[in-house]
């Protein structure tokens, strides 16, 4: 992997961390073992509102 691209992902895992750890529902240890993926997927969770948005998209139907 090159150089750029490494330092690319870590930056993106320490900005997801960083989020995550701002609402406090977990801690550094958990973060720490979680992939990039897994994290940028609680990201969305957390911050975009994701099952909210699900719930009134099904009461609606």
């Amino acid at each position: 992997m090159s150089r750029k691209l490494q330092q690319a992902l870590e930056q993106q895992r320490e900005y997801y961390i960083d989020k995550l750890l701002l609402i406090g529902v977990y801690d550094s240890l958990v973060l720490d073992g979680m992939t990039t993926t897994e994290l940028k997927t609680e990201y969305n969770y957390f911050f975009y509102d994701v099952p909210s948005k699900k719930v009134s998209t099904l009461k609606k139907a």
